[in-house]
């Protein structure tokens, strides 16, 4: 149950702070009050930064007195149960983050209605994910807290596992950019799938995101799972709390969740940015990670000693990013990338060829009467059916299979002939996480094979042509 004692002497206590925190939110309804022509999409994205932050202060701030032994015994002598203590000062923690930001998002959206009209929807939503995102934050850095014994631990802790998702991303977006370096013929937005990680890794990256296509008609399943971790976190830091003992603070923090974990997945990503299949880099990047490795793993036990235990997880790491490396390659991404999206996957499609040349000893062939630049095809709203995304799906495909286009790198890099052609090719996808849902190729396409690609553009009726 919540003391109401409790929380009055919460507010009382922290009147400043809480004074401090309405005073620089204001700053966010009053520069949208001087824009001109302010959005949906920056009140949502300004008040949830605002409150991001907030959310990772307060909670770090509130439990900062179980880091230390003589504020736990008072704490813990109070004539309060442990439950009401950690309901009182969590339910303080969400009122004192979750509502101010609310207020000024009430405020500055206000001021955007009465700007431009916005829909009720948009309205709604951007409070529900403000507040949901905000929530999630303050959750995850509360267990961050209550799995640390002190100030230090804390601090950092809650650092990497804010920027641990990046770091994880960068790794697998190398990975997957060797992959296109040596596997795809154009040159496109390969990697774009890669972003659904971080949807469900990262809470500011998820919030963020969906502030920025707020007005787009999305299904917002990422923020609803973070809503269920949320809920589940919030049960296991109440177990956290009444467990917790005294003897707990002002010692080196032990949690596997903590430091072990953080350093696996944070060699590993490193390991995987820095991996190359040239022998000698290796040797010269692994050693250098293997020496943030010791450091890492030395502060989070504070003392300095060895035992096989060491070098052998650090290997053990090695092995796992060679191998992870070659499973990714070879199933191209955990086949995440592609050359071409499936039939079923495509909500519209175009292309278009444009004549590249020195503009002196040449200019673009016709087909049938028609200026190859002319010559483009795009779906829009009026072809939907199943059989234009499948004719769309199989032109593309044999243009690949009969070796008609020429790898993007590769032209670049060898070929001497200034005349050739680009077939830029654009897909909308179905996609419950990139809300854009927007594929890109660029293909090069040489002189002598251009006819052939033309031939099949009119098989597959992509465009009229007049016979």
């Amino acid at each position: 149950m919540i003391n109401k004692d409790y929380f009055k002497y919460l507010i009382k206590q922290n009147k400043k702070y809480l004074i401090l925190i309405y005073v620089i939110g204001i700053i966010i309804p009053f520069w949208m009050f001087n824009e001109h022509t302010p959005t949906l999409c920056t009140t949502g994205v300004l008040s949830l930064v605002y409150g991001l932050g907030l959310s990772c202060i307060v909670p770090i701030y509130l439990f900062s007195f179980l880091q230390k032994k003589k504020s736990n015994i008072l704490y813990f002598s109070l004539p309060i149960k442990k439950e009401s203590l950690y309901l009182t000062t969590s339910l303080f923690s969400y009122f004192a983050t979750i509502l101010p930001v609310v207020i000024y998002q009430l405020i500055t959206q206000s001021i955007v209605a009465y700007k431009m009209n916005i829909s009720f929807g948009g309205f709604i939503l951007t409070i529900i994910l403000t507040i949901v995102h905000m929530f999630a934050m303050n959750t995850l850095i509360t267990t961050i807290t209550l799995l640390t014994q002190n100030s230090v631990d804390n601090f950092i802790c809650s650092f990497a596992y804010i920027f641990l998702p990046l770091l994880i991303y960068i790794a697998l977006n190398n990975c997957a950019s060797n992959i296109v370096y040596t596997m795809m013929l154009g040159k496109g937005n390969y990697t774009r799938s890669l972003n659904a990680i971080l949807y469900y890794l990262s809470i500011p990256y998820n919030g963020l995101a969906q502030m920025k296509y707020i007005g787009l008609p999305v299904t917002h399943i990422s923020s609803i799972y973070w809503f269920i971790i949320s809920i589940a976190l919030s049960f296991v830091n109440y177990r956290l709390f009444i467990k917790r003992t005294v003897e707990q603070s002002e010692t080196h923090t032990k949690s596997f969740f903590m430091y072990p974990l953080i350093i696996i997945f944070g060699i590993f990503a490193m390991l995987l940015v820095m991996y190359t299949t040239d022998f000698k880099s290796n040797v010269l990047t692994f050693t250098i990670i293997f020496m943030i490795y010791l450091i890492m793993y030395y502060f989070s036990k504070r003392k300095v000693y060895f035992n096989w235990k060491i070098p052998t997880i650090f290997i053990l790491l090695v092995v796992s990013c060679i191998g992870f490396s070659s499973v990714y390659a070879d199933t191209k991404g955990f086949h995440s990338i592609y050359e071409v999206p499936t039939t079923s996957s495509i909500k519209s499609a175009s292309f278009n060829l444009f004549f590249e040349t020195d503009f002196e000893t040449k200019t673009a062939i016709k087909y049938k009467g028609v200026n190859v630049n002319d010559i483009n095809y795009n779906s829009g709203s009026k072809n939907k059916s199943s059989k234009d995304k499948t004719n769309f799906v199989n032109f593309i495909n044999n243009v690949i299979d009969q070796n008609l286009i020429t790898q993007y790198d590769d032209f670049y890099s060898n070929s001497n002939n200034n005349n050739f052609y680009t077939m830029n090719v654009y897909y909308t996808i179905h996609s419950t996480t990139d809300v854009e849902g927007f594929v890109n190729r660029e293909y090069i396409i040489e002189e002598k094979n251009i006819e052939k690609v033309l031939d099949l553009v009119a098989k597959y009726n992509l465009y009229k042509f007049n016979n």
